[in-house]
Order: C-alpha cells, then sequence, then structure tokens
C-alpha cells in the first residue's frame, strides 16, 4: 500500500509545503475527494484537507495507505527558524492538542531517519543555515491510527512558515519519508527536553533509526506502561534504548533504568 502526505489547508507551513510537493516535485490535482483535494505523483498521494489532523480516526482504513506523513508548522516561543521532524503520542494524563492520553502512535523510525537526513541535507542544498534541524520529543495526536506516522514541520513564526526554500526542504523531506525507509538501528529515545539533539546526532552520524522520544518531563507525571508501550508501538523489532544520560535527573534514571530492565532492552548511554 502507498504512503499518503497530509497537509492541512488551514495551516499556512503546510499549504507552502503542499505548493512546493506540486511545483517542484509533479504532483498534479486527480479529484475532490469530498470536500479535500487530492493529487497524486509517482503512487504517492498528496491531501489537501481540512480535517483536523490531530484527532484522525480511521483514515488509513479509508483510503487504504500504510504511512501517514503530516506537514505542518512548528511554533515556539524563541521564533528560531526550524526544521523538525517527530512521531506523535500523548505521553501524559491530558491531551489538549488531539488524540487520546497515555497513547502513542504507531513510530517507524526508518521513515524519520529519512525525514531528518533529508532536512539536514537540504539546510546546504538550499543555502538554509540559519535554520536548525531536529527531532522532537513525541507529543500530540493522532493516535488512533493503525499505520506509522509522522510529522514534517517547520517553526517557528509566520516569516518561516511562508519561506518557500523552508517548503521544498520539507516537502523533500515529505518525499523521502513516504518513499524510502532508511536502515538504522532502531531505537527509542529518553531524556532531554522538547527538542532532542542528541538523539539527533546519532541518527545523523552514528546509523541510529530514532522513533518515539521520551523527554526528561514525562518522570514528573510518570507511567511505566508508556516506556513499554513506546518499544511496542515501533515497527519492527525494536530492543535498544538511546538515553541521552545528562539529560535525566539521576533519580528518574532509576526509574528508567529499572523499567527497561524488566522488559530487557538494550541500553544505550549518549
Amino acid at each position: 500500500m502507498p504512503a499518503i502526505i497530509l497537509a492541512s489547508r488551514n495551516d499556512p507551513a503546510a499549504s507552502n509545503i503542499a505548493e512546493r510537493l506540486i511545483t517542484n516535485f509533479g504532483f498534479t490535482f486527480e479529484t475532490n475527494y469530498g470536500e479535500d483535494e487530492l493529487y497524486r505523483k509517482d503512487g504517492l498521494t498528496l491531501l489537501k484537507t481540512n480535517r483536523n489532523i490531530l484527532n484522525l480516526r480511521g483514515f488509513d482504513s479509508e483510503l487504504k495507505v500504510d504511512t501517514v506523513v503530516c506537514v505542518s508548522r512548528h511554533s515556539s516561543e524563541s521564533g528560531k527558524p526550524t526544521l523538525t521532524a517527530h512521531v506523535p503520542g500523548n505521553l501524559g494524563s491530558e491531551a489538549p492538542m488531539g488524540g487520546e492520553a497515555r497513547r502513542l502512535a504507531l513510530a517507524d523510525p526508518y521513515r524519520l531517519r529519512s525525514a531528518i537526513i533529508s532536512l539536514q541535507e537540504a539546510t546546504e542544498k538550499l543555502d538554509l543555515k540559519d535554520y536548525s534541524v531536529s527531532l522532537e520529543a513525541t507529543h500530540h495526536g493522532p493516535t488512533e491510527l493503525t499505520v506509522p506516522v509522522l510529522f514534517i514541520e517547520v517553526g517557528s513564526t509566520r516569516k518561516q512558515w511562508g519561506d518557500t526554500r523552508a517548503g521544498e526542504a520539507a516537502a523533500s523531506a515529505a518525499m523521502r519519508a513516504a518513499m524510502e525507509r532508511s536502515v538504522g538501528k532502531s531505537a527509542v529515545g529518553f531524556g532531554g527536553g522538547h527538542y532532542a539533539p542528541k538523539h539527533t546526532r546519532y541518527v545523523l552520524e552514528e546509523g541510529f533509526a530514532v522513533g518515539h522520544i521520551i523527554p526528561e518531563h514525562f518522570f514528573e507525571d510518570y507511567e511505566p506502561t508508556i516506556v513499554d508501550s513506546a518499544f511496542r508501538k515501533t515497527v519492527g523489532e525494536c530492543r535498544t534504548a538511546l538515553i541521552d544520560w545528562k539529560g535525566l535527573k539521576s533519580e528518574h534514571r532509576r526509574i528508567l533504568l529499572s523499567r527497561l530492565g524488566l522488559i530487557g532492552v538494550e541500553i544505550i548511554k549518549s
């Protein structure tokens, strides 16, 4: 089954990225799909949609796809130019941004690796040296699809959301993620903040493929089954934990190591 790229019409960055997919990568309009617009390119589908992407349910079976790649804006108080990618999921007891609480989406770390490598390459190819490239910790919805989901985002202000070069970088990464599953050592990441520079470096330089990333703040509202779920909700056989050692408080490291020992996974300190 093919992958699908989703772009919300209500998101200025997604609209920018979708236009780059049409203009630069040759997606052509095929049909209206309800209130959505469906485009095709070499077996791939682009859907410009009014749906609430953060709360998708049943969408995978409806369109018979095997991967959902969402292109989106990224917002931050710093306003720094960023190109990011991450897997969705809600680690805590609340779900203010879609999906269900304490639920993780299915992660494909190999497609996520393809995306982050493509974003890094684009910073040089498209002269985007003022943009940082980073994986983000697992956050927000959707959580209820039965196929892998990943987000590729441009941030962090309206200026960057409309930057055509950044849109092209994200479009290229969406194409790569939809078409290619990079080879790498599959791992679940732990520690650090919302951005994950150490895990990003291990993906770009050390041959790792990281899917879910569980940051330090998760341990303030700790639920052990989420640790188990992060491995279970990773496609393939993921049995490695990549830990940002200094990015966890000592008491949180003890909690994590105890749980990882119970489920019997390899531990790598970064």
